[in-house]
């Protein structure tokens, strides 16, 4: 029955699809053919592509979307091939069941479903009662079925899942596993391509926030933070176990990736959610591996190898010191010697890592005084360097990378095995003369100032590997072969991120005037709040909510006039439709207009032409443009706009809205849109610019200097199909701006205590309960951590796909546990 249920909704949403009914409804029926086959796999097949899953811009669909058609393709494939008998048929044994729902745990979800259902119901409600349409905007009833629609697409998954992880657990948790580190691939990617089609890789001051492939941040938001954060920590985890080096190469580079997604948001949220995440997963993992040592040091995990104890306490702290040393040291190279400063340090640090193991088989004596005279002769070969640089132009850099070979061929040189006193005073004085020409490299470039700054972190560098070589209790780098140099492989990417985070901090305006803005920004969150609980009356809509979906409604009819957005309704006169366009009473700036947008393929001509038919009953500014634009970020514009003015009866009277036709030319904008891999999408939008003002647009074409039409659906026949909306910097209007309230508001205390408490049960489940050792648990606990760090800055659960992923997480970790034997990872 959920089959066939979910089969007649999923190909009666394919079959509307705007884009091309039949196409839809042929891939609708691969992915659900696919998903019977391998319905065990299906976490993979719908997690994979969720974050590319998202095609509004295109489609003009807000209310649906392409993680609907996905969501019930698995089910109802899933479904039909467990039904028939398809794969595994035969349930594995109690104690080995992957997910398992006590009772008490059961009637929770069941309260957590019944508190959405009514959430649902008091939104539709609230917005006049129920009135299905395809195209609704978010002051419309479908509103509340696109807020409330995540945790339902999520219980239809649960049941297929729950048996899954019953007779094939570890194939389940492999491919949830594989999901989450696809999806996190796939937003990382498009981040990685956006930024490199539309700013540049490395520019951190422009005012241009990454965005990715999540259309819900047309009207702001911070979907693609939650994502990210979200998964992540399962990306990281499998790097940390991996023992396959091409696997541990592929994953790290992941991670790397989304590294820079990360640091690209621009997010003070997701830079505090990361490091309050991720540490309380390492903590977690290295809690299960030492589980696993104290029942059975020979333990194994099947297809992960032995399990390796993890590093000794003071190797530990060594490691961190090593870590801390690097980033008060790039502070303060970069301060004053700038990138090339930081990459000569960088060069430092390399060599710092792959010291041999030989420098500590002498005696603690002698390493004593090969360090001491390594430190004199690399100060003479140091001052010398510093004599030819002022002398001779650009030899800091020659004598940089002489220093460089000399201390690689050295690492060639080694015997191990051997304790050669005469080697460690050579190799120290090696590192030394390096040390002393990152200085060299960063005076040169900066001046005295960098000169200082560089002296400094020589001076913390020189330190720590003194007390390193003296105590090789502190050195972290003790194994060889593949471990060891997967652990150097570890900590040259966390220098890496810090190199980054410090660039991105000292040579990004744009970053710096958002921290230097966070009192501010602040004060006007927690008025925003304020604001938004005010919005809530009676004891009825704080114990139940004022119903799902309903927030940009209420904000607009009794929050602030001056803070009224922009709205656009679909109407119709007799046969025909039209487009009724309003501008927002608030500061109507160049990016703060309320626009409609649709993608059109870049002209060739040097001119285009806007016919468009249209009335108002006030004078009034219709704008027009066609620019670069991803999402909510434009460039490379051409716009104009006309005077759409009411007409004066003959008789006499107040001015009568009458349609008019109105023709304008804009020119086309040189490389508009540009070419190959990274061409940039072109957009024509609408806008009024008249605050407060509504115009009525019955048609509109967009035609080249050959007088081929570049607009599709211009007379708004087949509703909003192909047309998309965005409010580019207006944000607070559109969102609740905290997850938590944003719950109060939709489904009140009742709907909050429910899901409070089902959140604080997953974390101490999969902390200290019964799914502790389950594998994936440490980045269950990290994920949830980070939604709820970037969640106490924004809604998130109002962008659908977020919201499902949470709610699958929670819903997950409710029922997670570990098999015997299977809890833990194998290394680190």
């Amino acid at each position: 029955m959920a089959a066939l249920l979910c089969g007649a909704v999923g190909l009666e949403l394919a079959w509307h699809y705007p884009l091309s009914g039949p196409v839809a409804v042929a891939l609708w029926l691969a992915v659900a053919l696919m998903s019977a086959v391998a319905w065990v796999q299906t976490p993979l097949i719908v997690l994979a592509p969720l974050a590319v899953c998202g095609l509004a811009p295109l489609t003009g669909w807000i209310t649906f979307e392409e993680m609907d058609l996905l969501v019930t393709a698995v089910v109802s494939g899933g479904n039909l091939g467990f039904a028939f008998g398809l794969g595994p048929r035969e349930r594995a044994p109690a104690w080995r069941q992957g997910l398992a729902y006590p009772a008490a745990t059961s009637a929770l979800i069941v309260l957590l479903a019944a508190s959405a259902l009514h959430g649902l119901w008091r939104g539709v409600q609230d917005a006049g009662g129920w009135q299905f349409g395809w195209f609704q905007g978010y002051h419309e009833p479908m509103n509340a079925v696109r807020n409330s629609k995540a945790i339902f697409l999520a219980l239809l998954l649960l049941p297929l899942w729950v048996e899954a992880a019953r007779m094939q657990p570890r194939r389940f948790t492999r491919a949830l596993r594989g999901g989450l580190v696809l999806a996190l691939v796939a937003a990382a990617l498009a981040a990685l391509w956006e930024r490199a089609a539309y700013t540049a890789l490395l520019d951190f001051s422009s005012d241009y926030r990454t965005t990715g492939s999540f259309w819900e941040m047309h009207v702001g938001g911070a979907a693609l933070d939650g994502f990210l954060v979200m998964t992540l920590p399962f990306a990281v985890l499998t790097l940390l176990r991996t023992r396959s080096p091409a696997y541990f190469v592929g994953m790290l580079g992941v991670v790397l990736l989304a590294a820079y997604a990360c640091l690209t948001t621009f997010s003070r949220g997701v830079y505090l959610a990361l490091p309050l995440a991720l540490a309380p997963m390492l903590l977690l993992a290295d809690a299960q591996r030492r589980r696993s040592h104290a029942v059975d040091p020979e333990s194994t995990q099947a297809g992960a190898g032995t399990v390796v104890l993890p590093l000794p306490r003071l190797a530990k702290l060594g490691a961190l010191a090593m870590a801390a040393a690097f980033a008060l040291a790039a502070v303060l190279v970069f301060t004053g010697g700038g990138y090339r400063g930081l990459i000569a340090l960088l060069g430092v640090m390399l060599v710092l890592l792959s010291m041999p193991a030989s420098l500590w088989l002498p005696g603690v004596g002698l390493r004593v005084t090969a360090l001491m005279l390594g430190a004199l002769l690399g100060a003479l070969a140091g001052g010398a360097s510093w004599a030819l640089s002022m002398a001779v132009p650009k030899a800091a850099y020659v004598n940089y990378a002489v220093a460089l070979v000399v201390c690689g061929l050295l690492r060639w040189r080694d015997k191990p095995g051997q304790a050669q006193p005469f080697y460690v005073t050579a190799v120290c004085a090696a590192w030394f003369w390096l040390l002393a020409s990152m200085v060299i490299v960063a005076d040169y470039w900066g001046g005295t100032p960098a000169r200082w700054t560089s002296v400094a972190a020589l001076l913390a560098l020189g330190g720590l590997w003194s007390v390193q070589l003296i105590d090789d209790r502190f050195w972290p780098l003790r194994s060889t072969g593949y471990r060891g140099l997967r652990q150097r492989a570890l900590l040259v990417a966390g220098l890496v991120l810090v190199m980054a985070v410090v660039a991105l901090l000292g040579g990004g305006a744009y970053l710096r005037d958002r921290a230097a803005t966070w009192k501010e920004d602040g004060k006007l969150r927690i008025a925003h709040w304020q604001a938004g609980l005010r919005l809530m009356h009676g004891p009825e809509q704080w114990l139940l909510g004022k119903g799902a979906g309903r927030f940009v409604a209420s904000h607009f009819y009794e929050g602030p006039i001056q803070s009224h957005i922009g709205d656009y309704r679909l109407r119709t006169e007799g046969d025909e439709s039209f487009l009724a366009l309003t501008g927002g009473k608030h500061s109507l700036g160049y990016g703060e207009m309320f626009r409609i947008t649709q993608r059109i393929e870049a002209p060739s001509t040097p001119t285009m032409r806007v016919r468009v038919l249209a009335r108002s009953g006030v004078e009034s500014d219709l704008r027009f443009e066609v620019c670069e634009r991803h999402l909510i970020y434009i460039g490379n514009c051409s716009d104009r706009g006309v005077h759409v003015k009411p007409v004066m009866p003959s008789e006499g009277g107040e001015p009568v809205a009458v349609w008019q036709p109105y023709e304008l030319e804009l020119k086309t904008p040189s490389d508009l849109g540009g070419s190959g891999l990274l061409s940039r999408a072109v957009t024509f939008s609408m806008a009024v610019g008249t605050p407060g003002v509504r115009i009525d647009i019955a048609r509109v074409a967009l035609l080249d200097g050959t007088g081929r039409p570049l607009l599709v659906n211009g007379d708004f026949n087949r509703e909003m199909a192909h047309w998309f909306f965005s409010s580019d910097k207006h944000h607070l209007p559109w969102h609740f701006k905290n997850a938590a309230l944003h719950v109060l508001f939709e489904q009140g205390l009742v709907g909050l205590a429910l899901l409070g408490t089902a959140y604080v049960l997953v974390l101490v489940r999969l902390s200290v309960g019964r799914g502790r050792d389950h594998p994936l648990a440490p980045a269950f606990v990290a994920a949830l951590i980070g939604f709820a760090v970037v969640g106490a800055f924004d809604s998130l659960i109002d962008a659908s796909r977020i919201g499902f992923l949470f709610f699958l997480l929670v819903l997950l970790g409710l029922g997670l546990r570990a098999m015997p034997g299977e809890g833990l990872p194998r290394a680190a």
